[in-house]
């Protein structure tokens, strides 16, 4: 007897007409979600199915048909269609990024077969690399897998009455990190006492969409399936890589460890390393980073201003008395601020920066009013600059820094956003892979 053979989802064809027999393995099965057309409440039902050469396609069941296929369908089985249904796949809600999908009609048989058998897949993953999720950003209709290195969970947040979410910093080989927004029932899948542990978990992240709020990140949703520690090629590889790499887990280490919030570790842990000669042409990015030395301290005179109480900009004199042009009031109320500049320097060239009160009162160690109230005292301003090279002298620090907006100017002072110890371990590994990129080229 002639064994029959499928066509795989290559050779579907979409027509109204013709129906197809497939034979294939069912990954995922969602609920029947209800939705409103025209006045009318309706139902679908959503599967995904993948084939012997392992290409996924998107199953629906509409309407009447769904009632006699309930109870049918179980992931992880393999199935067999007769006459299934092949239409061009619709532009919104596509799970899976194939033109095309079946269509189950009330007049399908559907087999399950009790034996499994090895050469179908059992798993299909739509990856996007980390580093370039910010593409799809405006692709509100779509959905996305992920997979990544669990660096850090957060513990559960409530959002309004019934809801609560989790975030978990995730890294990729692409060494970019991305916050994952768990909701709901999904928090329970990581536990924050993973922070703790000598271990990183790999999480995949099965229909996620990718939003932008203050940077790019995950979040589930309706059609999310989340799977920590599965066993495949794919994660396998990350788990090889991860163990390969130290910088890995001085990243992981580093996290773990971070007084920062979630969003500013992430930044810092997505700034480019580059060397100062480098900065004029850096662009695109929201940050870079320098290791660098500190070689000047500009006049300590100005390094205290005065600014408006309501809105913290700069006031001016007018008439004889203090104006705020951005509240536009006369004679406001006002507090001092600290303003550090600097000159930083390393074996490539040197640039100007400017460190901002927050920043500069945390790394001084004292607040704005203290400095004020030392520079009235008797040789307050030697005491001032003791303080400021007592804090930046004779060390390297790695400098965070906004890059140019428009053309770069030599005598501007540029902002530093972060001022972090080296790390020289996380340094020797950075120029070392720098070096051996060099000799690639």
């Amino acid at each position: 007897m002639t064994e029959y053979h499928y066509p795989t989802f290559e050779h579907l064809y979409p027509s109204g007409v013709q129906r197809y027999d497939v034979r294939a393995r069912l990954i995922r099965n969602y609920d029947i979600f209800n939705y409103n057309h025209k006045g009318t409440t309706k139902q679908t039902w959503k599967m995904i199915f993948v084939d012997v050469e392992g290409q996924a396609i998107q199953c629906n069941i509409f309407g009447p048909a769904i009632e006699k296929f309930i109870g049918r369908f179980q992931e992880g089985f393999i199935y067999i269609l007769l006459a299934v249904q092949v239409i061009f796949a619709e532009g919104k809600n596509k799970i899976v990024p194939n033109w095309k999908q079946m269509i189950i009609k009330e007049e399908t048989n559907v087999i399950r077969e009790e034996e499994d058998d090895i050469s179908i897949p059992s798993f299909h993953y739509n990856l996007v690399q980390l580093n370039r999720l910010s593409c799809h950003i405006d692709c509100t209709d779509r959905v996305y897998d992920a997979m990544g290195l669990v660096l850090y969970v957060s513990p559960v947040e409530n959002i309004g009455v019934d809801s609560f979410k989790r975030d978990v910093a995730i890294m990729d080989t692409t060494w970019t990190v991305i916050k994952l927004t768990l909701w709901n029932d999904f928090v329970h899948v990581l536990d924050e006492n993973l922070n703790h542990v000598d271990v990183a978990p790999i999480i995949v992240a099965c229909g996620l969409h990718v939003k932008s709020f203050y940077g790019t990140y995950l979040s589930t949703g309706y059609h999310t399936r989340v799977y920590v520690n599965p066993v495949n090629e794919k994660t396998t590889s990350l788990s090889t890589w991860y163990k390969s790499e130290k910088l890995a887990k001085i990243r992981r280490d580093w996290f773990r460890s971070s007084t920062f919030s979630l969003k500013s570790s992430i930044d810092i842990s997505n700034t480019p390393r580059i060397r100062l000669s480098q900065f004029p042409s850096v662009r695109k990015v929201q940050y870079c980073r320098v290791v660098a030395y500190a070689c000047r301290v500009d006049s300590v005179d100005n390094i205290i201003y005065q600014a408006c109480n309501r809105c913290l900009k700069k006031v001016v004199i007018f008439q004889g008395l203090q104006k705020c042009q951005s509240c536009n009031l006369t004679n406001t109320v006002t507090i001092p601020r600290l303003l550090l500049r600097l000159t930083i320097f390393d074996k490539s060239g040197n640039l100007k920066v400017t460190i901002l009160h927050d920043l500069a009162q945390h790394l001084l160690g004292c607040l704005a009013t203290e400095i004020k109230s030392v520079l009235q005292q008797p040789n307050g301003r030697n005491r001032v600059m003791e303080k400021v090279f007592a804090c930046f002298g004779n060390r390297a620090f790695s400098w965070v820094l906004h890059p140019p907006i428009g053309d770069f100017n030599p005598e501007h002072s540029y902002t530093v956003g972060y001022v972090l110890h080296v790390d020289w371990a996380e340094e020797c590994m950075w120029l070392n892979k720098y070096i051996a990129s060099k000799k690639r080229k």
